[in-house]
């Protein structure tokens, strides 16, 4: 299974790749625009996707992948992994498309249980 995760942090990314490598074929992004490039020309099974970033941020990204029209990636399972606990941001995020909402910083076990909760595994 491919999981993309979409995070500017190079630490928060090393962090969800090591919690995932184990288990899923992880590739990253840097924004949501890099994300939103991935997607309509590789299937993924999940993204776990950060809220605040530059060039694209998550919730717009979110939102422009629920648009496409392409079935590539169009109804796949997006998780956001972010700093903000703000009740705005989380449903915000959830009206543009999110499948779930965690909020960083989180366990790997936390992580990894939530991802296999939402892939149904």
């Amino acid at each position: 299974m491919k999981i993309l995760i979409v995070d500017d942090n190079p630490v928060n990314q090393k962090f969800a790749t090591l919690s995932l490598h184990n288990d899923y074929d992880i590739e990253t992004a840097d924004h949501g625009l890099e994300a939103l490039e991935k997607v309509q020309v590789k299937k993924y099974d999940l993204i776990l996707m950060d809220l605040f970033m530059p060039i694209m941020d998550g919730a717009e990204a979110t939102l422009k992948i629920r648009q496409l029209d392409s079935n590539l990636n169009k109804n796949i399972p997006i998780v956001f992994y972010t700093t903000s606990d703000l009740e705005s941001d989380r449903r915000k995020c959830l009206q543009y498309g999110a499948n779930d909402y965690l909020i960083k910083p989180l366990k790997a076990g936390y992580l990894q249980k939530r991802i296999k909760h939402i892939l149904k595994i």
